[in-house]
C-alpha cells in the first residue's frame, strides 16, 4: 500500500491520509504505544493500589513516578511519530532506532508539549501550534523554533484544520466511551472472581485499544505536517 499526502489540508483530504497512514503504521506502531499507554496510567493504578488520595495529596516517590510516567510516554509517542514518518519517506526506522532519535529530541518535545498545553483552552493558538510537537520530534527543532514553524506550517487553513481536529477529538471520545462500556459488561459478566484474576490482562488488553487512538492522532498529525510542507 502506498501512501500519499494530502493534496490540501481540507478535512476530507487530511481524514483520508491520516486513515491511510494508520492502516500502514498500526502494526508497526502499536508496541510502542501501549508502553506510552501503560506508562501514563501508571501513577493513577499506584495511587489506588496505595489508597493516597488525589490532587496535591500525594507522596514524593508518587510525584517522582508521574514525572518518570510522563517522559517515557512522551519517549514512546514520539518514536510512533518516527516510525510514521520513516514510513511515508519510504525508509522505515528500527523500534530502537526511533526510540533513540525520539530520546535525543526528548527534551525540546517536553518543553513544546508544555507550552502547546498553556494554549489548549485556548482553540485558534492551540490550532496553530498543532504541529509544534510533530515538528519537535521529526525535524529536532527547539521548542520556539517548532512553535514558529508549526504557526508558518498552519498559516491560512486554521479553521479547515479545526474543523478536521474536531472530529477527530469526537470520534476518539466515542470510540474510549465504547471500549470502557465493553470492559465494564466484560468484568461484570466475570463477577468478582472473575474480575480479581483477569484484571491484569484486562488492563493490557484496555491499553492496547487506547493505543489505537493514539497511533491515529499522529498519523494524522503527521499526514497534515506532510500536505503543509506541500
Amino acid at each position: 500500500m502506498k501512501w500519499r499526502p494530502p493534496s490540501t489540508l481540507k478535512a476530507r483530504e487530511v481524514l483520508r491520509a491520516a486513515a491511510a497512514l494508520f492502516q500502514l503504521s498500526w502494526v508497526f506502531c502499536l508496541p510502542l504505544a501501549l508502553i506510552g499507554v501503560l506508562a501514563s496510567g501508571a501513577p493513577g493504578s499506584e495511587s489506588i493500589a496505595s489508597g493516597e488520595g488525589s490532587g496535591l495529596v500525594h507522596s514524593g516517590q508518587w510525584w517522582a513516578l508521574y514525572g518518570a510516567s510522563i517522559l517515557i510516554m512522551l519517549l514512546c509517542y514520539g518514536a510512533v511519530t518516527l516510525r510514521q514518518q520513516s514510513l511515508v519517506e519510504g525508509s522505515p526506522l528500527r523500534v530502537f532506532d526511533a526510540l533513540r532519535r525520539s530520546l535525543i529530541t526528548l527534551p525540546s518535545a517536553a518543553l513544546t508539549a508544555v507550552i502547546w498545553l498553556l494554549c489548549a483552552p485556548l482553540v485558534l493558538p492551540m490550532v496553530w501550534l498543532s504541529l509544534a510537537w510533530t515538528v519537535a520530534v521529526c525535524e529536532g527543532l527547539g521548542p520556539l523554533q517548532a512553535c514558529r514553524r508549526s504557526i508558518a506550517l498552519v498559516r491560512g487553513n486554521a479553521l479547515t484544520l479545526t474543523g478536521s481536529y474536531l472530529a477527530t477529538l469526537a470520534a476518539v471520545l466515542v470510540f474510549v466511551m465504547l471500549v470502557g462500556i465493553f470492559f465494564g459488561v466484560v468484568m461484570s459478566l466475570a463477577g468478582q472472581e472473575g474480575a480479581r484474576t483477569g484484571v491484569a490482562v484486562s488492563r493490557v488488553l484496555f491499553a492496547a485499544l487506547l493505543s489505537l487512538p493514539v497511533i491515529y492522532v499522529s498519523a494524522m498529525l503527521v499526514s497534515v505536517q506532510r500536505g503543509a510542507r506541500g
